[in-house]
Formats: structure tokens, C-alpha cells, sequence
């Protein structure tokens, strides 16, 4: 009885401790990843609108 248990339960105990740690690594690595380039594409953003916004003021100073 405790033999099988062993065999069966124990290496689910074993993967479970190392794959949840796992697991939540790699998610916060995923979410790091993902709001490092959420603030890129916004900075993109942001420096294009300037742009946009200095092209028209140079515009309607050159009038």
C-alpha cells in the first residue's frame, strides 16, 4: 500500500514543487518582458506625437 502511494504520489509532489516555482518565474519574467515593451511602445508614441506637434508649429511659424 505505502509502496504504490510512494511510486505514484511522491513524484507529483516532487514535479509540483519544482514546477510552480517555475512556472511563476517565467510569468513574471513574461510580465517584466511585456511592460518593458508597453512603456517602449508608448515612449515610440509619445516621441512621434512630438514630432507631429513640432512639424505643425514650425509650419504655422513659417507662414
Amino acid at each position: 500500500m505505502f509502496e504504490s502511494v510512494f511510486y505514484t504520489v511522491a513524484p507529483m509532489v516532487v514535479i509540483g514543487f519544482i514546477a510552480v516555482p517555475a512556472a511563476l518565474v517565467l510569468s513574471i519574467c513574461a510580465g517584466v518582458q511585456k511592460y518593458t515593451e508597453w512603456r517602449e511602445y508608448k515612449a515610440a508614441l509619445a516621441a512621434e506625437e512630438a514630432a507631429e506637434v513640432s512639424a505643425a508649429e514650425s509650419a504655422t511659424d513659417g507662414e
